[in-house]
This record gives C-alpha cells, sequence and structure tokens, in this order.
C-alpha cells in the first residue's frame, strides 16, 4: 500500500494523484509555478512528453517511477530549479543541456538571438563571447545553416556543455570553440560581422534583490560584473574594433538600467550608432553597437 498526502490506496497511486500531491506540496512551499513544475517533473520521471502524461492520469505509476518522482520533488522542495534538476532547459524552440559552470538560458535572451539572426549578412561569420551552453551560438546557427561561428568561455566545463549542445542540433561542423577569456583565445587576424555576447551583467549592489535560485545554484561568475555590472562590456568595447569587419556590429544583452551607462561607454570607445530594443517587459534589453 502507498500512502500519497495522508491517503491510502490499496491498488496504488495513479499518475494523476501523484501530480496533484506534488503540485500541492510545491505550492505550500510558495513556488510560484507549483503546477508546472509538478507536470514537468513527473514526465521526466516517467520518460513521457507532456501529452503523454494526460493519457496517462488514471494509470497506476510504477514503484521506481515513484520513487524517481519523489527524489525529484525533494530536490525541487529544496528551491533548486527545475532545469537544473533535469539538466536541461527549453531556448529558442529547442533543449538545451545544462551543467554547474553554466547559466541556465533565459527567455529574455531570445531577443538577443532574434536580432543577431537578423542581422548576420549571408554567409556571415560571428563570435560569441561568453557562450555558456552555447544557447546563443547553436541557435544562430539552427536557424541560419548559411553562416559559422566561434564562441569562447572561461570554463572549461561550460565549453563542453556547448559541444554537446552544438552536436546535439547538428551544427557543431560550423561552431568551433575555444577556452578563454572574450577576445584572449580569438586568433588575432580573425574578423567577425558580428560580435554577440550575454555577459555577466548584475552588479554586487543588486545582490538582495535577486532571486534567490539564481543565487544558490548559478555560478557566480556568469551573473556578477565589477563596476555596477559594467565591467564585461567596458572589456569588449576597448577592443572589440580589432575583431570587427568594417560594416560589423556588436550586439549584447544588458540589464534594464544600463542602456545610458551602455551608450556613454559605447561612445567613449568611438562607437557612432548605439541602438536600443525592449524587450516584451518594456525595458531595454538589446544593445546594437556600431561603428
Amino acid at each position: 500500500m502507498t500512502t500519497i498526502a495522508n491517503q491510502p490506496y490499496s491498488d496504488g497511486v495513479r499518475f494523476g494523484q501523484l501530480r496533484q500531491y506534488w503540485r500541492q506540496r510545491f505550492a505550500e512551499n510558495r513556488i510560484e509555478t507549483a503546477a508546472l513544475d509538478a507536470r514537468l517533473l513527473l514526465c521526466a520521471a516517467a520518460g513521457v512528453e507532456q501529452a503523454q502524461l494526460i493519457s496517462k492520469e488514471r494509470d497506476l505509476v510504477p514503484p521506481e517511477i515513484e520513487a524517481r518522482m519523489v527524489q525529484f520533488g525533494e530536490r525541487r522542495l529544496a528551491h533548486e530549479p527545475v532545469a537544473r534538476i533535469l539538466g536541461r532547459a527549453e531556448f529558442y524552440g529547442r533543449p538545451f543541456g545544462v551543467n554547474k559552470d553554466t547559466l541556465v538560458p533565459r527567455p529574455e535572451t531570445e531577443l538577443l538571438v532574434e536580432h543577431a539572426i537578423k542581422s548576420l549578412p549571408s554567409g556571415g561569420r560571428f563570435v560569441d563571447l561568453g557562450t555558456g551552453t552555447g544557447c546563443i551560438a547553436v541557435s544562430i546557427l539552427a536557424e541560419r545553416p548559411d553562416v559559422s561561428g566561434l564562441a569562447t568561455d572561461i570554463a572549461a566545463g561550460a565549453l563542453e556543455m556547448a559541444a554537446q549542445n552544438a552536436t546535439a542540433h547538428g551544427v557543431d561542423g560550423r561552431l568551433d570553440l575555444k577556452c578563454g577569456s572574450w577576445f584572449d583565445p580569438v586568433p588575432t587576424d580573425q574578423r567577425f560581422d558580428l560580435i554577440v555576447s550575454n555577459p555577466p551583467y548584475i552588479a554586487q549592489s543588486e545582490r538582495a534583490d535577486m532571486n534567490q535560485e539564481a543565487l544558490d545554484f548559478d555560478p557566480e561568475a556568469a551573473l556578477f560584473a565589477a563596476h555596477e555590472g559594467m565591467a564585461a562590456y567596458f572589456e569588449i568595447l576597448a577592443v572589440a574594433q580589432n575583431w570587427l569587419q568594417p560594416d560589423g556590429i556588436i550586439l549584447f544583452e544588458i540589464g534594464f538600467q544600463q542602456a545610458t551607462r551602455l551608450q556613454n561607454a559605447a561612445e567613449n570607445a568611438g562607437a557612432t550608432q548605439v541602438t536600443f530594443f525592449k524587450d516584451l517587459s518594456g525595458h531595454n534589453r538589446v544593445a546594437q553597437i556600431s561603428w
């Protein structure tokens, strides 16, 4: 006999009951996405898609699946993000593996990818600085089969994950991966039509306002930057022209309060045009810079 939420079921637990139990547990622990998380974790525990789970609502749960769901559920109750539990996250319509050295891809970064896809000329080449999971570079390459790219990251573990994601989505033949900080590992004779980056841009002074799950589970080096979150932009802008084609551009993801400071930094680096694009919340989220 199995007991879920103090209700004994002599014939075992059914999928619908198990899902509802964990939804309730998550909600009691103030997890805002309780229903979604319970559904996603049960799908993963059972190895089925969401549509299949609906059809199994009245089916009995095998003991091994129930045990796996208990493990997943306890981790979520400890506020480990679902993407960390599953080891993957959806981004631009594709699954991307994540590990301890990478950020979980965020929906707002899709705006950066959207503009990168539109900006690249036919047969163009780009460099993705601080690639992490590779979600930016891989998404660009998957959407634009005519272009190629290079991606760098200072964390070897992140590059390993980026390589796996590139292979999983069939773009590894058009993506070079190099370990190092920003442009350090990039050959000095290479020039790019696009420099794209979602660097760390959170100021330490903003730590108290951050989501606790991000603080507990995301790599700190991928979140925070010195100079009130601007350090990475300063470093990249100082040398970017050395790697840009004459008509090349930079696309940055930025924090919603950084537009003015980013524009000043770009103009101090000699940029002649800075354009901002807003996210769905109406905040400046992507900066396009040219010389």
